[in-house]
Formats: structure tokens, sequence, C-alpha cells
């Protein structure tokens, strides 16, 4: 039997595929419990050619052949084509710690959990540590994924909602229906993971280092798709599909209020986000159609506090939550520049006498 599931997107990554290939071979799992499924999205370098010289030696590795059509259509495919009974997203600029596929899959089996968050270390393109995040207080915990959501962030803004480094029960995601949604290019992680911790029953901590995320210049992250008007649209799809899926009448009333969260962030990126490339000019068009996908006004309830003080000023005036924006922008960037000038007062040497 198959136990896992790797599902890998290609698009430009020659320079990383195969670390992240490698690491995935040098585990202490029997290759044939595990499959590793890369979809090449019209990558025009050479990852899909490494990829497949890799496949002449390990009988795991599958590719699958497509256009460019984007992650979240590339992770569907995959999704598509799995046997496994777990399922592992991982991006190709990543990597994970040698012989640990075994033991997450142990506990996940001994939990019989649907979601598993595994510990990561967050690294720059010089191996350099960033961040480090292993869930050892949270080990023994099962919970439900409206628990899961805060206890996974730890309150941590700089964490994002995520896909990477975490496991999920494949026969959850066939019950729900569970998918990328299309056209949504940039933060589309963030729209699945709430749908999936809003049903999760059974949420669950690994504890231990698992997970190597690479933080590099050209990624998608941080990037200019931001202000794309791609990415604004999937913005909106975004907001939109939440809000319609909270109408699920099978849904319990704290389902739907911990969705409230995610629709707030989406809709807020909307409006924000068109203002720089279309200026004040959009934004009554923006607002318009937010009014016709039925977000006139956002339900605050279950909201953080940043969020809803954003939510609120949406609510109010779309021209107010700009000018909170804008001025807290401003703030930021002064601070930046201090802090920035006070180091450099700092490591300046005295001059001598």
């Amino acid at each position: 039997m198959t136990r896992l599931s790797i599902i890998i997107p290609i698009y430009k990554v020659e320079d990383y595929v195969e670390r992240c290939l490698s690491s995935l071979l040098n585990q202490n799992l029997d290759h044939d419990q595990y499959e590793i499924i890369c979809i090449n999205d019209g990558s025009p370098d050479r990852s899909g050619e490494i990829v497949k010289n890799l496949m002449k030696s390990f009988s795991n590795i599958h590719i699958i052949e497509q256009e460019n059509k984007g992650v979240s259509i590339a992770r569907n495919n995959g999704i598509d084509i799995a046997t496994g009974k777990y399922l592992l997203f991982i991006d190709p600029d990543d990597f994970i710690e040698a012989n640990t596929l075994q033991r997450v899959l142990d506990k996940a089996d001994k939990m019989d959990c649907q979601v598993s968050f595994l510990g990561f270390t967050v690294i720059s393109e010089c191996g350099q540590v960033i961040e480090q995040r292993f869930y050892e207080k949270l080990k023994d915990r099962l919970c439900r994924g409206i628990e899961a959501y805060p206890l996974s962030r730890s309150n941590d803004r700089r964490d994002p909602d995520r896909i990477w480094a975490v496991l999920f029960r494949r026969d959850f995601f066939e019950h729900h229906k569970l998918r990328y949604l299309a056209g949504v290019p940039y933060l589309e992680d963030g729209e699945l993971i709430a749908r999936i911790l809003c049903v999760a029953d059974r949420c669950i901590f690994d504890g231990r280092p698992f997970y190597l995320r690479t933080i590099r210049k050209g990624s998608a992250t941080i990037s200019s798709l931001f202000y794309s008007e791609r990415a604004i649209n999937g913005f909106l799809k975004s907001a939109t599909n939440l809000a319609d899926f909270k109408k699920n009448p099978l849904l319990k009333q704290e389902q739907k209020d911990f969705l409230n969260q995610a629709i707030c962030k989406f809709v807020v990126l909307y409006i924000t986000s068109s203002l720089v490339p279309f200026g004040f000019k959009k934004l009554k068009k923006a607002k318009a159609r937010l009014n016709k996908a039925g977000l006139r006004k956002l339900d605050l309830t279950s909201v953080d506090l940043e969020y809803r003080i954003l939510g609120h000023l949406y609510n109010f005036s779309v021209v107010l939550l700009i000018i909170y924006q804008f001025v807290l922008f401003r703030l930021h960037h002064i601070c930046k520049i201090s802090r920035f000038r006070l180091k450099k007062v700092l490591r300046t040497k005295p001059k001598d006498c």
C-alpha cells in the first residue's frame, strides 16, 4: 500500500529541485511505500529534465507535463492522481530532514489524524537560519481545525497561511472535495487552508524538526505579483468562495465564525492592492464588485484585533481604510529608517582626539 503521495509543482527551479528530491529519497522508508509526483508547469528551464534523469534510478518519482497554468492547478492535478493514504505538499526550492518521513507517518497513523502540523526551519539561500518552529509543547495535543489554526501560528503574523510543512489524509480531502481554487495566483494557500481547518476534526502537532523552507529572491511570495491584476482578482475570488463556503448548512456557527478571519483578510487585500496600480478612481468599482458578491458588510465575529480594526474601517468607508493603511505604512517606513540610522550611529567608531 502506498502510504504517502508527495506533490511538487515545478517551475523555474533548476537550481533547487535536485536538492529537494534528494532529501525526499534520503529516508528510512522503503521507496515502494511512497510516491513523489512532480508537476512540470511548463517550466522553460532544465527543471523537468533533472526530474526525468532521477526517474531513471528511482521508480517512485513520477512527472506530469502541463502547460503553464500556475501552482494551484499543478497541485490539483497532483492530488487527482495521488494514491497515498496521506498527502504532503512541498515546494521545489524547499527540502526535508533526512529519515523523518517514517516518523511523521507513524505518528499520524497512531493519532488517526486528518491534519498534522510538522516542525519547520526557515533559512536563507545561503543556509542561515531565520526562524524555527517545532511545536514541542503541542506534541501531544489533539484538536479541531478551528483550534489548531491559532495554535499553529502562535499569534505570529509572520507565519503565513500555508500548506507546506503540513501532512493531510487524502480521504479527508476527497470526502470534503478540497482542492485549490483556480485563478488565485498569490496567497492561494490561505483560501484552501481556511476551508481545510474549518471542517477538520482531528489535528495534531509533530513536535520535531522536519521541513526546511528556503526564502529566496524571485519566489512568488516576495515578487511584484501581489500588485498584478491577476492577484487582485484572485483576492476577490478567494473572499467570494469562502463566503459561499460559509453558507453550507452543515457547518456549525463556530465554524462559520472561524471563516470570517480569512474572508476579512482577502477583502482587505483586494481593496488595498487595487489602489496601487489603479488609483482611487477604481476603488468605487472595486467596492461595487464586493457588494455584488455579497460582501458589502463584513461579519467580524472571531476576527483578531488587527483585522477587526481593518474590517470596521471597511464597513464604514473604503477610503478610510486606505487612509489608515497609508498612515500605518508611512509610520512603519519612518520607524524603519530611524532604526537604520540609529544602528549606523552605534556602529560608527569615534574619531581620534
